[in-house]
C-alpha cells in the first residue's frame, strides 16, 4: 500500500475523557482487545512474554479496603507467572498470621513449650534474618523447652537481652530449624519472622515482615541463604490499607533478581504516578534478555533489552484515547528507537489499517512515514542506480569510483539537479580523478554508515573500505536535511539496488515506489546492479 493511500486511512479521533486512569485503562484494555496480538512476533520466547505482559497489562489495578489483606487483580496477575515456584496460600496464610503480632504468632504455631531449662545451644549465634545485625552478633540463651541427652530438640524458646530479640520454634539436636523470631529495629519498628532458620550450607524459606507505626508492612517471602541473602525463590511485598504490592518477584541470586522475574515500580504519568511492570530475564537485578513492560494504561512493548534497557529487536503496541491503536516493529539502541520501525496502525473509526514504516535517529523521530513530499520521482531512481553503478565502472581508480558514487549521493539525497555529478564526471574525464589511486594502510578497514533521504523515501546503505572516503560519505549525507542512521530498513516492502566494487559496496533501498516497481529493476539492472524486492 503506497503512504498516500495510508495517509486518510489514518484518521485521528479526539476523544473527550474524565482524565482519571480508569479510563485510560478501559480504553488500552479495548484497543489490546480489537488489535490482538503483535503480528510482527516471531521469536516463541517473545510470543510467550507478549501473552504474559498483555494479561497483566489488561488486569485492573484497584486500591480500596478490601485489598488490604489481599491482591488486586494486577498483582495477581503478575504473581501468576511464579506459581510454580511457591504456594500462595501458604505464604498468605503466613502474612496474615504474623499481622496479628508476634504473641498471636507463637499461640498458633507453637500452644505447648515444655519448661526444662538446662538445654544446651550447639549454636548461639544462630541466624535470622533481619536488616541489623549481622549472624555472629547474635548471643542466644536457652530459656526453656524440651531438652534430649543436654541438648535443645524439640520446640523451645531463647532469647538475646542485648538485642532485645525473641525465638519460639523447633530445635534439632542444639540448632534452630525453624519457628517465629521477633526483635524491634532501631528505629523502632519491630519485625516478626516465620518460617525456616537459615544455616550453613542450609536455604531457608520464611517469611519477614516489618511494620511501620502509619500502618505500612513490609513483607518479604522466600528463600534465604546464610548471608542474611535473597538465594532461590522470592518475592516483595508492600502493604498498604488500601493494596499489597508486589514490588518484586522472581528467581534471586545473592540479594538480586538473577533469572526469570518480574518488578512493578511507580513511574511518573500526567503529573501523578502510576506503577509499571517489567518481567523476563534479569541478570544482577536487571533486565538482560528477553523481557517485557507495561503501564498498565497506554502501552506495552516486549523485546531484548541489555542492563535494563531496551536494546535490540522490540515489538509493542499502544493505544490512547485521542489517537489510533498501533502495533510495530523496530530496534532500539541504548534505550532509545534507532533505524526504521514497521507500524501497523488501526484507525479508530471503522477498524481499517494501514502499514507504514517510521524511521528514528538516536530516539529522535525523523519521519513518520505517512506523508509524502510528492510522487515517486523515477528519474532519481535511475541516477541513483546509476552513479552507484560508476562504482563499479572498470578503468577508473577505486579512490575516484568513490568520488563518483559520492557525488552522485549528494545529488539524490539533497534534491540538488546533478550539478556534484557533472562536476565530478568532467574531472574523471579530465583524468583529475585518477589521483590517490591507492589507499593508505592507516585508512583501511570495514566502514559502515547509512544515510536516509525523508523527503524521497530513499536510504542507502554504504560499506566502505576507505575511513576517509566514510567520512566524506558522512559530511555529503548531512546536505539536504538528510540523517545519518543505523542501518536501513531491510524489513518492509521494498526494491534493493546493489552495486559493488574493490573500494566497496552500496545498497540502495527505495520505500516508495508506487505501482511500478519494474522501473526500478530495469534501471537497476541497465547499470550493473543486482536487483531484489521484499515484499
Amino acid at each position: 500500500m503506497s503512504k498516500s493511500i495510508v495517509a486518510p486511512l489514518l484518521l485521528v479521533v479526539s476523544l473527550v475523557l474524565a482524565g482519571c486512569a480508569l479510563g485510560y485503562h478501559e480504553d488500552f484494555v479495548s484497543g489490546l482487545q480489537d488489535m490482538g496480538s503483535n503480528p510482527y512476533i516471531t521469536e516463541p520466547e517473545l510470543q510467550d512474554l507478549e501473552e504474559r505482559i498483555r494479561t497483566i497489562a489488561m488486569a485492573e489495578y484497584l486500591l480500596g479496603e478490601s485489598y488490604a489483606l489481599t491482591f488486586g487483580p494486577r498483582n495477581a496477575a503478575i504473581i501468576n507467572n511464579f506459581q510454580a515456584r511457591f504456594n500462595k496460600q501458604e505464604m498468605m496464610e503466613a502474612i496474615n498470621l504474623v499481622r496479628a503480632g508476634y504473641s498471636a504468632t507463637v499461640a498458633a504455631r507453637y500452644p505447648h513449650v515444655d519448661s526444662q531449662t538446662e538445654c544446651t545451644l550447639v549454636d548461639s549465634g544462630a541466624f535470622i534474618v533481619n536488616q541489623e545485625a549481622a549472624p555472629d552478633q547474635f548471643d542466644w540463651t536457652f530459656i526453656n523447652g524440651r531438652c534430649v541427652d543436654g541438648l535443645a530438640h524439640g520446640v523451645g524458646k531463647a532469647v538475646d537481652e542485648k538485642l532485645n530479640a525473641q525465638f519460639v520454634g523447633r530445635f534439632e539436636q542444639g540448632v534452630m530449624i525453624e519457628g517465629v523470631f521477633t526483635m524491634t529495629l532501631e528505629d523502632g519498628n519491630p519485625i516478626i519472622q516465620l518460617g525456616d532458620a537459615p544455616g550453613e550450607a542450609r536455604i531457608a524459606r520464611l517469611l519477614t515482615t516489618e511494620f511501620h507505626d502509619n500502618g505500612f508492612q513490609w513483607h518479604r517471602y522466600g528463600d534465604y541463604n546464610d548471608q542474611a541473602q535473597r538465594h532461590g525463590f522470592g518475592i516483595n511485598i508492600w502493604g498498604h490499607s488500601n493494596a499489597m504490592i508486589v514490588k518484586s518477584i522472581g528467581e534471586f541470586k545473592s540479594g538480586r533478581l538473577d533469572g526469570f522475574g518480574a518488578i512493578q515500580r511507580p513511574k511518573p504519568w500526567q503529573g501523578d504516578e502510576v506503577e509499571n511492570v517489567w518481567i523476563g530475564h534479569f541478570v544482577e537485578g536487571k533486565l538482560n534478555g528477553a523481557g517485557a513492560w507495561t503501564n498498565g494504561l497506554t502501552g506495552l512493548t516486549v523485546g531484548y533489552w541489555e542492563d535494563g534497557q531496551r536494546h535490540g529487536k522490540t515489538y509493542g503496541e499502544s493505544t490512547a484515547p485521542d489517537d489510533n491503536n498501533e502495533a510495530y516493529v523496530g530496534t532500539y539502541l541504548d534505550g532509545k528507537r534507532d533505524g526504521a520501525f514497521k507500524v501497523r496502525r488501526q484507525a479508530m473509526l471503522g477498524g481499517t489499517t494501514g502499514e507504514f514504516t517510521e524511521f528514528y535517529a538516536s530516539g529522535q523521530l525523523i519521519d513518520d512515514g505517512v506523508e509524502t513530499s510528492g510522487d515517486v520521482d523515477f528519474g532519481k531512481i535511475v541516477a541513483l542506480a546509476a552513479g552507484a553503478a560508476v562504482v563499479g565502472t572498470s578503468g577508473i581508480s577505486d579512490t575516484s569510483k568513490v568520488d563518483i558514487g559520492s557525488a552522485f549521493a549528494a545529488d539524490v539525497l539533497t534534491s540538488s539537479d546533478g550539478e556534484n555529478m557533472s562536476t565530478m564526471q568532467q574531472q574523471v574525464a579530465e583524468g583529475a580523478g585518477n589521483v590517490n589511486q591507492t589507499v593508505n594502510s592507516d585508512d583501511e578497514g570495514v566502514f559502515r554508515l547509512s544515510c536516509y533521504a525523508p523527503g524521497s523515501f530513499m536510504c542507502v546503505d554504504y560499506k566502505l573500505n576507505s575511513r576517509r572516503k566514510s567520512e566524506q560519505f558522512k559530511a555529503q549525507c548531512a546536505q539536504g536535511g538528510n540523517k545519518l542512521i543505523t542501518s536501513c530498513d531491510s524489513s518492509t516492502r521494498q526494491a534493493i539496488c546493489r552495486h559493488q566494487s574493490a573500494i566497496g559496496e552500496t545498497d540502495t533501498h527505495d520505500y516508495l515506489y508506487g505501482s511500478e516497481p519494474e522501473q526500478v529493476r530495469e534501471a537497476c539492472l541497465s547499470t550493473g546492479g543486482q536487483f531484489r524486492m521484499i515484499e
